[in-house]
C-alpha cells in the first residue's frame, strides 16, 4: 500500500513537471527579460493539509503612485485536473501561437483546477505571506501574479512566480525554495 501511495506521488510529481513546462512556456518572456525590476520570488512548503507560502520581492505600484504597496494574486492548482486542460495550450505554443492566457485561468477555475484562492494580499514591506488549509493529499503548484493592472491588462513576466508543492497529509510534506 505504502509503495503505491509513492507511485501516485510519482505520478502526480511529473504531471506538475508537466504543468510547470506548459506554464513556463507559455509566458517564455519571463526567461528573456532584460533590465527588468528583480523578479519576484514565491516559496511554498507543504506540512500536513497546510501549505505555507512567502512571495518576497513585491514592488510598489509604480504606474500609479510609488508609495501605495504592491499586491499579490495566489492560487492552488491541483496538477491532475490542470494537465488536459494545459495540454492544449502546451500545443498551441509549440506551434508559435500564443494562448490566451485569460481564457486558460477562466477554464482552470470552471473545471475545478484551482483548488484554493485566488488570494489577493497586499505587500508588507515588499512581502506577502499566506496559507491554504485542509487540502487534500496530492501534487499542486501554487502560482501567485502580483501588481496586474486591470484596466491596461498589462502582463509583467517578472512578477510571475510558479513553484510545485506535494501534500501527503503527513507530518511533513515537501518544500520549494524560492529560486
Amino acid at each position: 500500500m505504502v509503495r503505491s501511495g509513492f507511485f501516485r506521488i510519482g505520478i502526480g510529481a511529473a504531471v506538475a513537471a508537466f504543468v510547470l513546462a506548459v506554464l513556463t512556456a507559455i509566458f517564455p518572456a519571463a526567461a528573456a527579460a532584460q533590465d527588468a525590476p528583480p523578479a519576484i520570488a514565491l516559496s511554498a512548503t507543504a506540512s500536513g493539509t497546510t501549505i505555507d507560502y512567502t512571495v518576497t520581492n513585491i514592488p510598489n505600484r509604480r504606474d500609479t503612485f510609488p508609495v501605495i504597496p504592491g499586491e499579490c494574486t495566489t492560487v492552488l492548482v491541483n496538477t491532475a485536473v490542470a494537465a488536459p486542460i494545459l495540454a492544449p495550450a502546451a500545443v498551441d505554443t509549440l506551434s508559435g501561437r500564443e494562448p490566451d492566457a485569460f481564457a486558460l485561468l477562466q477554464r482552470l477555475i470552471a473545471d475545478g483546477a484551482v483548488t484554493a484562492g485566488p488570494r489577493v494580499q497586499f505587500a508588507t514591506a515588499g512581502q506577502v505571506t499566506g496559507s491554504f488549509t485542509d487540502i487534500p493529499r496530492g501534487v499542486y503548484l501554487v502560482a501567485t501574479v502580483c501588481n496586474v493592472s486591470p484596466l491596461s491588462g498589462e502582463f509583467r513576466p517578472e512578477l510571475l512566480d510558479i513553484v510545485p508543492v506535494v501534500v501527503t497529509d503527513l507530518r511533513s510534506g515537501s518544500a520549494a525554495p524560492a529560486q
